[in-house]
């Protein structure tokens, strides 16, 4: 398809390649703002700061945590909640840290009035917590919600930047929420899952890998004592997900990629992880521990959907690179029969039912848009022939996480899924849940996604070609993104896939960052936000990309448009441009 670029050039996806080697020079030079962010956490007993999470229109939920004096000793909190920073006239209650919940305190507050402000605080007998802001969700006619949007946050590979930089940019604009889409933390032990030019002193405690309910606990106790991470949490509602790493790296629902039978039963493992979850995070919780979706309506304007994509339904990732001899004599059989399987699951029927139904319901009620949380890529990437792009020095880098990299590029020229532990390794799912959505007449899926460490904008269709949606994939708060790898070569290898992934618009594997979307009834606006390094507390910030999504009809269906992008360099909007 050739399609007229804003510069006049004409130009295809494949005939872009000539652009590669363009697209560092003729690169948009972006505004940087000079910051630092916080060194110092609270001392005494609110330690672990405070939070506020899984808002209602008429509820909200408060945490903290308190450090006893023993560890066996029960200490008496008291909360109070106001619409007056002052608390001239505040809700008040009470509560006690129990060691049987690691100290910490959830308090549903109810009652409340729908779309307001309110500010809280927590004391003890000697102590009192900071104060933080939290919001109900809005009734009926409601004309914008704005949203801070993150992912992958490692303790060991830098300083979380990227939370100080939401909490500054709420403090001149507020959000709604902040959309955490999961790997909150890490499992893995002490300098395992290594990153270049980490801080020395940031080393995870314990220096064990975590399976045990202690060591979960010790973890999260550990990533709560950032004084960024409290700052971010504080400043608004935390709506949460978890993906792979709050368990075990690439965890479906028998098991994980990092957890062998040394280290007890797999159910064990995730009792003791899940616990722990619900201890330490501002998250109401379910009976069925697993099954942890949800929706939150925003009156007339958007129902949001968090969804389960690992512990409920998943069937176990395929390595791909198992299957080499398999796929070198029969490609096409090998997608039809093994990764196409049409067992493999994701969601599970009731959860699958469910987020069909409410976006129905949601179109029934009039809401403007539907909006998922999700955990992976659900978009199609995959791979090129990579063989010709990747040097000696890159598959040295990359063998030291992934010892299969060489069988993975030998198989990269049949078209294989980039990253198979996402929706791309599930296709038959994903085929079935378009299915059920496009049945319910739910074809503008407005979708943020987490996970790859890397900013994506990707247009969404069933394999026929009927649209879906779109998708948006924020990058990492400090987990290392494919530069630690691919270093300069990066943004050429970014270009290389956007050529040959139809669906693609926009790939950006290269800063840490987060996703600002403020939605309103006629369109959304994505800003993708992100530091230039998180190896220092001192970093510059800068918007990387930006897009309008627009609503638009295509072949008969309601679906989304992405358009205007901002901030893309002469090669990025050549690809853009010509997907038409």
């Amino acid at each position: 398809m050739t399609a007229p670029h804003k510069s006049g050039i004409q130009t295809t996806r494949r005939g872009v390649l000539g652009l590669l080697g363009a697209g560092s020079v003729a690169s948009c030079t972006p505004v940087m703002q000079s910051l630092s962010s916080a060194v110092d956490a609270p001392s005494g007993r609110f330690l672990h700061g405070i939070a506020s999470g899984d808002p209602r229109a008429d509820s909200v939920l408060l945490w903290t945590r308190v450090t006893p004096d023993a560890p066996d000793e029960a200490v008496d909190v008291s909360w109070e909640l106001d619409t007056d920073p002052a608390f001239t006239d505040p809700r008040r209650g009470t509560a006690q840290a129990r060691p049987a919940r690691d100290h910490c305190v959830k308090v549903v507050v109810d009652g409340l009035e729908p779309g307001t402000d309110y500010h809280y605080r927590f004391a003890t007998a000697d102590a009192q917590s900071a104060t933080g802001q939290t919001k109900t969700l809005p009734a009926d006619d409601v004309r914008s919600a704005r949203f801070a949007v993150v992912s992958c946050s490692n303790w060991e590979h830098g300083y979380f930047n990227v939370y100080d930089l939401v909490a500054r940019h709420a403090q001149e604009r507020p959000y709604d929420a902040l959309i955490h889409l999961g790997d909150y933390y890490y499992e893995y032990g002490a300098q395992v899952y290594d990153a270049p030019n980490t801080p020395g002193e940031r080393v995870h405690v314990p220096a064990t890998e975590i399976v045990s309910l202690a060591d979960y606990r010790t973890r999260h106790a550990q990533y709560r004592s950032d004084p960024n991470l409290q700052a971010a949490t504080a400043a608004m509602p935390l709506i949460a997900l978890w993906d792979d790493h709050e368990t075990a790296n690439d965890s479906w629902r028998g098991g994980a990629e990092n957890h062998d039978a040394g280290e007890g039963a797999w159910e064990a493992r995730t009792e003791a992880a899940l616990q722990a979850y619900w201890d330490w995070m501002p998250v109401r919780e379910v009976s069925d521990r697993e099954s942890f979706w949800r929706e939150y309506r925003f009156g007339d304007l958007l129902s949001l959907v968090a969804v389960e994509t690992r512990l409920t339904a998943r069937a176990e990732p395929l390595i791909v690179e198992e299957y080499l001899d398999d796929i070198v004599a029969d490609a096409d059989g090998f997608k039809a029969n093994v990764l196409g399987d049409g067992s493999r699951d994701m969601l599970g029927a009731e959860q699958q039912g469910f987020i069909v139904d409410t976006f129905a319901q949601s179109k029934r009620d009039g809401v403007a848009w539907r909006m998922m949380a999700n955990q992976v890529i659900l978009g199609r990437i995959m791979t090129p022939d990579f063989g010709p792009y990747i040097t000696r020095e890159a598959v040295e880098a990359i063998e030291a996480d992934w010892p299969g990299v060489h069988d993975f590029l030998t198989l990269s020229k049949y078209n294989m899924p980039m990253y198979p532990d996402s929706w791309d390794g599930y296709p038959a799912a994903r085929e079935r849940f378009f299915a059920a959505l496009d049945s319910a007449g739910v074809n503008d899926l407005l979708v943020v996604t987490g996970d790859a460490h890397e900013f994506w904008a990707n247009r969404l269709s069933t394999e026929s070609g009927t649209p879906m949606g779109a998708e948006f994939v924020t990058s990492s708060v400090t987990s290392k993104t494919l530069v630690a790898y691919l270093g300069e070569a990066t943004a050429d290898h970014n270009l290389l896939l956007t050529r040959e992934n139809e669906d693609a618009r926009y790939y950006n594997a290269q800063p840490n960052g987060y996703i600002e979307l403020e939605i309103t009834p006629r369109r959304a606006e994505v800003s993708m936000w992100a530091v230039d390094r998180v190896s220092d507390r001192d970093y510059a910030a800068y918007r990387a990309a930006g897009f309008t999504v627009s609503k638009r009809r295509q072949d008969g269906k309601r679906s989304l448009r992405i358009g205007r992008p901002r901030g893309l360099n002469l090669a990025q909007r050549a690809l853009f441009a010509g997907l038409g």
